[in-house]
């Protein structure tokens, strides 16, 4: 798979989540991470080719978060969380 294609997987895989979050949870829910590390990680794991579990993807959401948050940032959420989880775990 051609990284333009596995970044553009992954962003899709946010993008439907946060959607499916937002209509279960009305978009506020303080376990918000947990909830987004359940749904992810298998294909997460697929497209990534990664081995990580729900716990680890939610600590490394929650520090995503943070960063996202506390830097200016160019791109849209979807779209950084898929260059830093490629990067950290491909």
């Amino acid at each position: 798979m051609a990284d333009s294609d596995s970044r553009d997987e992954v962003v899709g895989y946010l993008v439907a989540t946060a959607r499916a979050h937002h209509a279960a949870t009305g978009g506020v829910n303080p376990r918000w991470a947990r909830w987004y590390a359940e749904r992810l990680v298998d294909d997460l794991n697929t497209a990534l080719g990664a081995e990580m579990n729900a716990d680890q993807l939610e600590e490394w959401l929650k520090k995503a978060d943070e960063r996202y948050r506390d830097q200016p940032q160019e791109l849209s959420w979807p779209k950084a969380y898929a260059a830093w989880l490629r990067a950290d775990f491909q």
